[in-house]
């Protein structure tokens, strides 16, 4: 299976899959010194540039299978030139890249319809009323086969299951290995997928029990930054979230923590995020929070601004010259309760984190 994602953490040969295995530094290198020759200084953005040579990795290797993730909105993003999809999925829209998607849900969900493709399979996850009123229009004038969350799908968590039911079935599994009660949602279209790919059940638990995507609720256990190397009684998280829609699902996360640990968060983020949207679902949960700048992003929030605006949404806030430095005043911060710290806002801070943990 050959599989295109975005962004990358750390290194980009993270983005591509061939086979199932990430794609080599040298051979990466070499598709992309072919791609640049053949553009011939034709202007091309870097996503169109690596899209490009994802696509000619996946034309010389041959797979069953391969799973493309739209870089943004869907109408006009370099991975829509794909003329026909075995299935296309649209995951839950929300106010996010307003800059390039437009200013509302509408605006947004229309471009993200823009990669429904004539006579397909579509699967629509969990969708605010407007969007997926504006989806069921596109995909009748596609004359779409639609799979639809609620109405044909639907999950119902349990204990240490969750039920995923259908119109015709219905299967108990274990919760995902993933953290957060979204990821059941996510986890319920994923299987809807499969499902409608033919995997049989074994196939659904074992993708369920063995799912990982690092940066997203990963518990930090190892490296230089693991509680046990700060000194920190407790357990640190990292969270690339930076929008509203990652705000309340962090939010319910937290509220479960909460209950037994006291909360702090590190946070820093780009300037086209709007962190008091991200902020308003976390701040009754938050006992401290500490504003960083991205290193190495010019384009991210100056930590005094990040303080000046969670101030205004009354969370008791500070500033840090560096993460390193925002760790060690967590690890002194005196607390009777174990502390749960999160860092979050950016998956380039999340990237630079995992990099310097090593």
């Amino acid at each position: 299976m050959h599989v295109f994602t975005s962004p990358h953490l750390i290194n980009i040969t993270e983005r591509i899959q061939i086979a199932g295995k990430e794609i080599s530094k040298k051979y990466f290198e070499f598709l992309l010194k072919e791609c640049i020759k053949i553009n011939n200084r034709e202007e091309l953005s870097f996503f169109e540039l690596i899209t490009a040579v994802a696509f000619l990795a996946f034309s010389r290797n041959k797979a069953k299978w391969t799973i493309l993730e739209v870089g943004l909105g869907g109408r006009l993003d370099s991975t829509n030139v794909i003329k026909s999809s075995r299935l296309s999925i649209i995951t839950p829209i929300a106010m996010d890249h307003q800059e390039f998607l437009g200013n509302n849900i509408k605006k947004i969900a229309l471009e993200k319809g823009g990669i429904i493709k004539e006579n397909s399979n579509l699967i629509i996850s969990k969708q605010p009323s407007s969007a997926l009123k504006v989806l069921k229009k596109i995909s009748k004038n596609q004359n779409c086969n639609v799979t639809i969350y609620g109405r044909d799908f639907k999950n119902i968590k349990n204990n240490k299951t969750f039920l995923y039911s259908t119109n015709e079935k219905k299967i108990v599994l274990p919760l995902p290995l993933l953290k957060g009660s979204h990821q059941i949602d996510n986890a319920t279209v994923a299987l809807t997928a499969l499902r409608k790919l033919k995997c049989r059940k074994k196939n659904l638990i074992d993708a369920v029990t063995n799912v990982y995507w690092p940066g997203r609720l990963q518990k930090i256990e190892k490296g230089k930054f693991s509680p046990k190397n700060l000194g920190i009684y407790g357990k640190i998280f990292i969270d690339g979230g930076h929008n509203c829609s990652a705000g309340v699902a962090l939010s319910k996360w937290i509220k479960i923590q909460k209950k037994e640990s006291k909360f702090y968060i590190i946070i820093g983020m780009m300037k086209n995020k709007n962190i008091e949207e991200f902020l308003k679902p976390l701040n009754s949960y938050i006992n401290k929070l500490v504003a960083i700048n991205i290193p190495l992003e010019k384009n991210s929030y100056e930590p005094d601004e990040i303080l000046k605006r969670s101030k205004k949404l009354g969370i008791s806030s500070k500033v840090s010259e560096s993460l390193e430095k925002a760790l060690k005043f967590v690890s002194k911060d005196n607390s009777s309760k174990p502390k749960t710290i999160l860092v979050t806002g950016s998956l380039y801070l999340i990237g630079y984190f995992l990099e310097k943990n090593n």
